[in-house]
């Protein structure tokens, strides 16, 4: 079996144990949402940092707000300058 094959069928496994297995064996109980976070090519504003790392601000500032409302980011799909696919979950309250 090639190295790329072998890449094809356990990546998509690791990803699924890690996402899937916080979900029911905690025994929170969650709410999700999936947040689309446009590339550098929709407006985004790359910065360097004095240690040396690029951030998109824009990106960098929506995360933010949405940590601050209890959000926590549990998987991201994307690349370099594209959009980027956002999992996240935070508990579920009863006031909600």
């Amino acid at each position: 079996m090639s190295t790329s094959r072998y890449a094809k069928i356990v990546i998509p496994l690791v990803l699924f144990f890690v996402i899937s297995v916080p979900a029911w064996s905690d025994g929170q109980d969650w709410e999700y949402q999936v947040v689309i976070l446009k590339g550098i090519t929709a407006g985004g504003t790359i910065k360097k940092q004095s240690s040396g790392i690029f951030i998109d601000v824009k990106k960098t500032e929506t995360l933010a707000k949405l940590a601050a409302d209890g959000w926590e980011v549990i998987s991201v799909v994307g690349s370099t300058g594209a959009d980027d696919t956002i999992y996240m979950r935070r508990p579920r309250s009863r006031s909600r």
